[in-house]
């Protein structure tokens, strides 16, 4: 942004994660290779004493922290899931390099997604939860029509796309056109035949 430098940034809200007494949680970044943190749970998951774990993403690390939670359902069987989501409201403040410029502030919404795992049966009534062997993310109904609109509006572009790609078909039929064909030989028939009289005619 020009003539603005980057201020403070201020967390208004924060949506609290899930939270189980005894439970290890896992905090998974945009830069966190699934292979490392999926080692170190599924390691210490595996002591049985230990019976829940809690996956916690934001940002562009929510699809990562899904992606673990549903390896760790697939290798450990008989998890019961509940599923929080919300969004950390932050403000960034922007300071003005040319003196006349206001400060500027910026509100952004970041979605945070917290994912509990247990070896042990939960609350069966929450809207979110999953009994073992399932593996479709439940999703909030706020967070489904947001997808679905998102979703729609992707097919509506494809099918614009695919409608402009397609060539354009000649307003006449096969039969108009062979019509066409056929009056345009009987005109050309026509023509010789009228040459070849002539020519005759001055050969006499």
């Amino acid at each position: 942004m020009d003539n603005y430098t980057k201020g403070e940034s201020v967390t208004i809200f924060d949506p609290p994660s899930l939270h189980m007494e005894g439970a290890i949680e896992m905090k998974v970044t945009n830069a966190s290779k699934i292979r490392n943190v999926m080692g170190y749970a599924m390691s210490t998951f595996g002591n049985s004493n230990v019976r829940h774990v809690i996956w916690n993403g934001s940002g562009n690390a929510i699809s990562k922290t899904i992606s673990c939670a549903e390896i760790m359902k697939r290798k450990i069987k008989g998890l019961h899931q509940i599923t929080q989501v919300g969004f950390l409201r932050v403000e960034d403040f922007w300071e003005p390099t040319v003196e006349g410029l206001d400060r500027l502030k910026v509100n952004t919404n970041i979605p945070t997604i917290s994912i509990l795992l247990s070896k042990d049966p939960l609350d069966t009534s929450h809207p979110s939860y999953q009994a073992p062997g399932s593996t479709e993310l439940v999703w909030p109904d706020q967070m489904k029509t947001k997808k679905d609109n998102s979703q729609r509006k992707m097919a509506a572009i494809r099918d614009l796309k695919n409608a402009a790609s397609k060539p354009k078909r000649s307003r006449g039929n096969g039969k108009d056109s062979f019509k066409s064909k056929k009056k345009t030989d009987k005109l050309q028939s026509g023509t010789e035949l009228k040459k070849s009289e002539a020519t005759c005619n001055s050969m006499e």
